[in-house]
């Protein structure tokens, strides 16, 4: 049986389309990774399959169910992380850290220690945001994961203004994610050098 399945998906933007009729499956344990130009519609297609943008055509689902009948339960099953960093820069790490856990159940306020040291955040968490790098902004929006107890996650270009370090403690938060049952589809120009499933726009 699929854990996840995507059949028939086409999507069209601003009168453009941009692609049409793509199926696959994804189980537990698997990375699919969606590959392609700009513009040629990685971010549209990571919106559809997490249920942010309708499709066209086609339809999505989790354990046989239609995401679309059931949004609100779906939606607890993921965690997002675009290629925009979505963390408040008028408040300290420290504040976001907290916003996160306050607005989201499924994010374990006891993992936080675990976040910080992992992303190495401990100097930075009563800084503002808006004083922080392009690099350290990432790391605070990736430590999300390990907050997380969300079985699939959708990421967008998540290596981006990483350093080749915090690249590393990416990859291997990511394939211990797979590794305890997890399921991640991912959007990235960037070649990913662990076992996958590829989408080519």
């Amino acid at each position: 049986m699929s854990f996840f399945e995507a059949k028939n998906i086409s999507c069209i933007r601003g009168n453009k389309l941009l692609f049409k009729n793509l199926n696959f499956k994804l189980f537990n344990k698997e990375l699919l990774h969606i590959k392609g130009s700009n513009g040629s519609g990685k971010t549209s297609l990571l919106k559809i399959l997490s249920g942010l943008l309708k499709p066209i055509s086609g339809s999505i689902k989790l354990n046989k169910k239609n995401i679309n009948l059931s949004k609100d339960s779906y939606f607890k099953e993921f965690e997002y992380i675009g290629h925009e960093n979505a963390i408040k820069s008028a408040l300290t790490v420290r504040e976001n850290l907290n916003f996160f856990i306050s607005i989201n159940k499924s994010l374990e306020k006891r993992k936080l220690e675990v976040a910080v040291q992992v992303f190495n955040l401990r100097n930075l968490l009563d800084i503002k945001i808006e004083n922080l790098s392009s690099g350290e902004k990432r790391r605070v929006s990736l430590s999300r994961l390990i907050l997380s107890k969300s079985k699939i996650w959708f990421l967008d270009e998540p290596t981006t203004s990483l350093d080749k370090k915090n690249n590393s403690i990416f990859f291997k938060i990511l394939k211990e994610h797979l590794k305890s049952n997890g399921s991640a589809i991912i959007a990235s120009h960037d070649e990913i050098k662990i076992k996958k499933k590829n989408v080519n726009l």
